[in-house]
């Protein structure tokens, strides 16, 4: 399989755009999730800010944490989008 797709791709540069176009579609899309992931986890450690008395730390923690990881994965998506963008 990876030696067709290298053939494909190495006959044509229209080829290639077209699936550096495809890749940076795929990309936008997951990139869009995890804005929308962050975005809910911000709003929910929001929550869980102001009333403190009906959650546990862990909860919180454990919030704060996919939070942080949403946050660190958008900016590798970002960066990855922006690269491909100049390279083709």
């Amino acid at each position: 399989m990876k030696n067709f797709l290298r053939a494909f791709l190495s006959s044509s540069r229209k080829r290639r755009c077209m699936a550096v176009d495809f890749s940076l579609w795929l990309l936008r899309q997951v990139c869009d999730v995890e804005k929308e992931e962050t975005y809910r986890n911000s709003d929910r450690l929001d929550e869980l800010g102001l009333n403190p008395e009906s959650f546990s730390r862990h909860a919180y923690i454990a919030v704060e944490d996919y939070y942080l990881n949403c946050e660190c994965a958008l900016g590798f998506l970002e960066s990855a989008i922006e690269d491909l963008e100049l390279a083709y």
